[in-house]
């Protein structure tokens, strides 16, 4: 196993600059693209935010219930809530001494508990997780595992190598995240041209068939080694770009093949 496709999903009413855009729910974005995925025989990883798990609990039930669909955490309110805002601008005041954008560490504890009691309400085992804007501290890896989580994504990392850090398998996505490389919603030539990111990946942004493209050629590379391929692929994101026309082609490149896998069934090169 090889190949890990895996997605982050919101809640609706944390009122994301894509979630502006789109005519339906990134919760059913993702009930389409995970059906798109089974046609292809393709498991996917689904991080869920928990909030979206109480504000859309029979849709979260319906991709809990999905053979082919593993669900992780990504937080419950995605890092809105006064705490965090409080706790973030103390670790703007003194210089990242104090302060981080996860809160206080019991406050963290207390989110990690809430998300995987609401997943867990619809029927999810949790036991993989990714920050939501890949937002971690010092204290999070060890509250995972606290908690029974045993994988970790929240790393974007060039030619990443799974691995272990303490007692949880850490899953770097080591090819071009869709979100942040290619072009969607308001993330236009003309937004890109006059915005200063620039990413683990560069700063140059694609069409989402120029982005497949190179993803699979990431993929081919990594696996020619034996690494594991980790892919993010937003259903919002796919969604926009093209009503997930591209993330079936995507999938279609993975049929029948043993090498792909969910985030909880990969474990580091020994």
């Amino acid at each position: 196993m090889t190949v890990c496709i895996t997605g982050d999903v919101h809640h609706m009413s944390m009122e994301t600059r894509d979630q502006e855009y789109m005519d339906r729910t990134e919760v059913e974005a993702a009930i389409e693209y995970a059906e798109i995925a089974a046609e292809y025989d393709v498991p996917v990883t689904l991080f869920i935010t928990g909030k979206a798990a109480v504000e859309e609990p029979d849709r979260v039930r319906t991709l809990a219930n999905m053979d082919n669909v593993e669900i992780g955490g990504h937080n419950y309110w995605g890092f809105t809530t006064p705490v965090h805002k409080g706790w973030r601008a103390l670790e703007k005041l003194t210089g990242g001494r104090i302060g981080s954008w996860n809160g206080p560490r019991s406050f963290q504890a207390y989110e990690i508990r809430k998300t995987i009691e609401a997943l867990e309400a619809v029927g999810a085992e949790i036991t993989s997780w990714r920050d939501h804007a890949y937002r971690h501290d010092e204290h999070t890896a060890e509250l995972l595992a606290e908690y029974g989580i045993t994988h970790f994504s929240d790393v974007v990392e060039p030619e990443g190598e799974v691995r272990k850090q303490g007692e949880l398998t850490v899953v770097p996505i080591n090819t071009p995240p869709d979100h942040e490389y290619i072009y969607h919603a308001f993330r236009t030539p003309e937004f890109v041209e006059e915005s200063d990111f620039e990413g683990p990946f560069g700063n140059e942004s694609y069409s989402v068939r120029e982005w497949k493209r190179e993803i699979l050629s990431i993929v081919d590379n990594l696996t020619a080694v034996d690494e594991v391929a980790t892919i993010l692929a937003h259903p919002g994101c796919m969604d926009l770009a093209d009503n997930l026309e591209t993330f079936q082609e995507l999938c279609t490149s993975f049929v029948s093949t043993s090498e792909c896998g969910c985030m909880n069934q990969i474990q580091p090169n020994i």
